[in-house]
């Protein structure tokens, strides 16, 4: 016994299943239960541990050497034989390879592009809410959050743009996430749905598909000066496409559902749309579209005087440490005077997310939009969820607006 497992304790250990439907619908029982049996878990039915605690997960983001990524970020080990994808050379690599990636992306995703892209964010936002304005009545995530954002990120992108372009990136992004936790039904269906279209998916990735000037084939030039490595670049533009729509759909539409049951943060936001921001944190703390992340542990460790063995893959429940109550006052209610610095939807440390500055100008658009033309916002019926092994989002969200 080595001296740091003499002077811990092991993981208590849990039967409960992250991946079971009705946990998936309501998770936050789960995480009660997962941050009251200690600051780490063994989680039986699937042989990992699990952690659920915001004072605990922020430290363990921020040390990428001793809780490494290059795992995967889901429940399967990616180093080891029969992974079904390679690894994401930006969310799924450490440094020092991840900080050369990282820092070419960063250099094409300049606050200069940001900027340029504001104004036709913002007038397609604007355009879209006047449309659905005019019918009073739509859902928040089809009508409104999905059409938005795949009307504007493909293009953003660089990628050709067609009729089965929506359709296609939303499926891409279910299997991206549904592939992040456990190989079950619900993981396979997706996969079978997606090998219609995987020929397509495999085109998209390509040079040939970008629009030149785009963002995507900005990725392709960076590995032409030799700033990534060839084979990086349509991995890259994977990670993208993957990723790139499903979490900002979410988030918008959870901002939108909040906003709808409470008239009195609707009226806030409106006479003060400086609180757009704190609107987009809040939804993503209480939502948190990504609700788990992996990690792998490099070395033997102790964590609040628990000991995690080597090679230990951790879940790191992000939804549950952004309604810790230990960290949150009233952690289950959506204020906009709130200080939201702390949340973890978008993780922390050198993997935090990269494309937040798309999906933040994205939020923004559409919810000063709707602030400048509607008077007053509320359901007409119950939300549905769109259930997933790793994405948290609304299947609808029926509404009612009048005009402003």
């Amino acid at each position: 016994m080595t001296a740091l497992a003499a002077a811990s304790r092991p993981a208590p250990v849990l039967d409960v299943d992250p991946y079971d439907d009705a946990v998936l619908a309501e998770p936050h029982a789960m995480h009660d239960a997962v941050r009251r049996a200690g600051p780490v878990v063994q989680l039986s039915r699937y042989g990992v541990h699990a952690m659920g605690r915001h004072r605990d997960i922020g430290p363990v983001l921020q040390d990428w050497e001793t809780f490494s990524s290059t795992g995967g970020s889901g429940l399967g080990d990616i180093r080891k034989p029969g992974a079904w994808r390679p690894a994401s050379p930006i969310v799924e690599v450490d440094p020092p390879q991840h900080t050369r990636v990282r820092s070419a992306l960063q250099r094409i995703l300049s606050p200069a592009l940001i900027r340029a892209w504001r104004a036709d964010f913002e007038a397609a936002a604007d355009q879209l809410v006047a449309e659905l304005v005019e019918k009073e009545t739509f859902c928040g995530v089809y009508d409104l959050a999905e059409t938005y954002v795949s009307t504007t990120f493909p293009p953003a992108l660089g990628l050709r743009n067609g009729p089965e372009v929506r359709d296609n990136l939303f499926l891409l992004g279910a299997l991206n996430f549904d592939g992040q936790g456990p190989k079950n039904a619900r993981f396979e269906e997706t996969q079978r749905k997606a090998d219609a279209i995987w020929d397509w998916y495999l085109a998209s990735m390509q040079r040939e598909a970008m629009v030149p000037g785009g963002f995507g084939a900005s990725i392709f030039a960076a590995a032409d000066r030799g700033e990534i490595e060839p084979e990086v670049a349509p991995l890259l533009v994977r990670s993208f496409l993957r990723g790139g729509l499903d979490t900002t759909s979410s988030m918008i539409s959870a901002a939108l559902w909040y906003l709808a049951m409470d008239p009195a943060q609707w009226a806030l936001l409106k006479a003060d749309p400086t609180r757009i921001r704190t609107a987009l944190d809040e939804a993503m703390r209480l939502e948190t579209p990504i609700q788990n992340v992996c990690r792998q542990t490099m070395r033997e460790v102790v964590i609040d005087g628990v000991m995690v063995p080597a090679d230990t893959k951790i879940l790191i429940m992000l939804g549950a440490a952004n309604r810790d109550p230990e960290a949150w006052e009233r952690p289950d209610a959506f204020d906009l005077t709130r200080q939201t610095m702390g949340q973890l939807a978008l993780g922390a440390g050198v993997h935090m997310c990269i494309g937040q500055m798309i999906a933040r100008l994205e939020g923004e658009a559409v919810l000063k939009a709707m602030i400048a033309r509607v008077k007053t916002l509320e359901l007409t019926g119950e939300p549905t969820r769109a259930l997933n092994n790793n994405l948290r989002a609304l299947k609808t969200l029926p509404l009612r607006v009048t005009a402003a």
